[in-house]
């Protein structure tokens, strides 16, 4: 027996401590970094844990090495699933473990005689589906309930991955009724939590929908429900409300305070130090890897206390026009139901060329909010002084820029100056159409490069570096033909209800994105500008590419959101359409990505980031693509422009 007088005596004094348990405890220490499933079916059940553990570690030396087994240091029996999980606690055993079949002593019973027998199990990585889930015995009505379902507990729980039909047919598709909404990892998300209690009921459509989730019971008749349908209305719906009022009440008059008298001799000698450089503190802390994008209650408790819309402005001067489209942020006059305490959205924040990303407070982004109201008002009073500035005579010529290829510099000037560049950009698309694809070409190759390397280095240096030569008209022209005869970019196709195959290119699509992202940036720059007013409107967080000059872009799924989701994409359709009215070919792109969109073929959140591959010398489309694995300009190595395929 061990000794235990030690602990006994400090637990007497009053100074017993965890780490003085250390000491005796006979269990490895080490943290487990990943699980194998092992199955083992109809046997579980008999299954000792202490004899599984003696087997694995005694019975399979001859099929894996001594060193690899010590890494296993943890087994759980899990009867429900009808498997064993074995914890692991080295990437190296996890790697050489994966796959592997060893043998367990499993105790059969026949008769009055039990006997011992060597069974084979497999080591399986753990499925995505064998994590925590909920049923609904009474299942759904159609596809239209299932989308529905998926896309507001997709806004409410971080962690929430897809739903199914636990019986279906594998010949025909026949589906039962029981169906199951499944989660990332075995813990209870906190969303499905009431008081305590796992969500037992679901209110959806005005219907009550019983659940019942994974290794959770029943304690009496009244069921915790969660009402579905508010949280839809919530993100789906803006309602009009009203500011609160300001207080009137002025604050009560203080005396004032006593100056000094003694004034400084001017004559006296004066320290002179060295000022210590300091690094400031980062605002907020950096996003960690695992955690979720954003808190449960976030966007829940953002959308019931704010709305963004917008109002069209229009400027006359001198026979040239142009609208401004200023967003309204309106605060709920109705009370919360969700606090902002501890509350976070994930935000992509530019710092030295790379986009870092950082978990924002809820209550910044309402102070956000908050600013926003302001600025529209001080936007709405300036517009008309803004446009006859622009119209009467600029510093800045933007078809100069874009012919000499200086697209750094059209990313300031848009951001400074957006009624002027806004200006400038729809008198060369009507004047001037070969300066204006030009310019639109310059723009995505702006927004690919600086997906790939960061905003560190400049524009031209980023296309030397890509394509092995400078900037030229005739360069980009060239790359562009090459790459629209390639078949690196994958298009999008998907089958309509009559039938029709519509197939719409990556380029188009990009194209499309590129151009309405300019059209927000020039006709409403504070929306453009506030992460809070698009993830408000969108209903989901953003993601950003760093730019060397001037404010951060979009990237593709983000923007695609915009254009195809919210009320600000229903005006930039419409510049788009009038901009196009004659164009039979950009006509033809625009019915086809709103056809794609609306027959739900289009998942938003994983059309992915185009961007260059220096490595194949071709672009390529990365799926869940971020800026925190941008290739560092000034340390690759790669040779450039080699073996060039686009």
């Amino acid at each position: 027996m061990v000794d235990l007088g030690p602990l006994l005596a400090k637990h007497a004094a009053g100074t017993l401590a965890f780490h003085d348990t250390m000491p005796i405890q006979k269990h490895d220490k080490r943290e487990v970094i990943g699980w194998l499933h092992m199955d083992t079916g109809i046997h579980t059940k008999a299954i000792n844990e202490d004899a599984a553990m003696a087997s694995l570690l005694h019975d399979n030396q001859s099929l894996v090495k001594g060193d690899t087994l010590v890494d296993v240091i943890k087994c759980e029996k899990d009867p429900q699933n009808r498997m064993l999980r074995w914890g692991i606690a080295s990437d190296t055993a996890l790697r050489q473990l994966q796959g592997t079949t060893l043998k367990l002593r499993i105790t059969t019973t026949s008769g009055k005689v039990k006997s011992t027998t060597l069974m084979s199990f497999q080591l399986t990585l753990p499925h995505a589906l064998d994590g925590f889930y909920m049923d609904i015995p009474g299942g759904l009505q159609g596809l239209f309930e299932e989308r529905l379902l998926f896309e507001t507990l997709q806004r409410l729980e971080p962690r929430f991955l897809w739903g199914m039909y636990t019986s279906v047919s594998a010949t025909t598709g026949l589906a039962g009724s029981r169906y199951r909404i499944h989660f990332l990892g075995s813990e209870l998300p906190s969303t499905m939590l009431l008081d305590g209690r796992m969500v037992e009921e679901f209110i959806f459509r005005g219907r009550c929908l019983r659940v019942y989730g994974r290794g959770w019971f029943f304690r009496d008749k009244r069921l915790a429900r969660l009402d579905l349908d508010a949280i839809a209305a919530s993100t789906d719906h803006a309602k009009p409300s009203t500011h609160p009022p300001h207080p009137t009440t002025a604050p009560q008059a203080t005396p004032a305070k006593r100056q000094k008298t003694a004034t400084k001799d001017p004559n006296a000698w004066t320290d002179v130090r060295r000022k210590t450089p300091s690094v400031a503190p980062a605002p907020y802390p950096v996003h960690l890897h695992g955690r979720p994008w954003a808190s449960p209650n976030a966007f829940a408790a953002l959308h019931e206390r704010w709305t963004v819309g917008h109002a069209v402005h229009r400027a006359d001067h001198d026979g040239v026009s142009f609208e401004t489209i200023i967003p309204e942020a309106t605060a709920s006059d109705s009370d919360p139901v969700h606090h902002t305490a501890g509350e976070y959205v994930t935000c992509p924040k530019p710092h030295k060329g790379k986009i870092s990303h950082v978990e924002v407070p809820l209550d910044d982004l309402i102070a956000e909010l908050q600013s926003l109201e302001a600025k529209s008002t001080v936007a709405i009073h300036h517009h008309a002084s803004h446009v006859e500035a622009a119209v009467r005579g600029s510093e800045v010529n933007l078809a100069v820029l874009v012919n000499t290829g200086r697209v750094d510099s059209t990313c300031t000037f848009m951001e400074r100056h957006p009624e002027d560049f806004g200006i400038q950009l729809h008198h060369l698309f009507a004047s001037d159409r070969p300066t204006f694809e030009l310019f639109l070409r310059q723009r995505l190759l702006h927004r690919w490069l600086r997906v790939t390397w960061g905003g560190s280095a400049s524009f031209d240096q980023l296309y030397t570096k890509s394509f092995g030569t400078k900037m030229s008209r005739d360069s980009v022209a060239e790359l562009f033909r090459a790459l629209q005869r390639s078949d690196t970019l994958e298009p999008i196709t998907c089958e309509t209800d009559d039938g029709d195959e519509l197939t719409l290119s990556r380029f188009d699509l990009e194209l499309v994105l590129a151009l309405a992202e300019v059209l927000v940036a020039a006709h409403s720059p504070l929306y453009y500008a506030s992460d809070a007013a698009i993830m408000v409107s969108t209903g989901s967080s953003i993601e950003a590419i760093p730019t060397h000059r001037g404010l951060r872009s979009l990237q593709a799924p983000t923007m695609l959101n915009v254009l195809m989701t919210t009320r600000m994409g229903e005006e930039l359709w419409r510049l788009m359409e009038t901009m196009f009215s004659g164009d039979d070919d950009m006509h033809r792109v625009m019915v086809y990505l709103a056809d794609i969109h609306a027959s739900g073929y289009i998942d938003i959140s994983c059309i992915g980031t185009t961007r260059w591959n220096q490595d194949s010398g071709r672009f390529v489309v990365d799926i869940g693509q971020n800026n925190e694995s941008a290739t560092q300009f000034d340390v690759s190595t790669a040779t450039p422009g080699v073996g060039l395929q686009y």
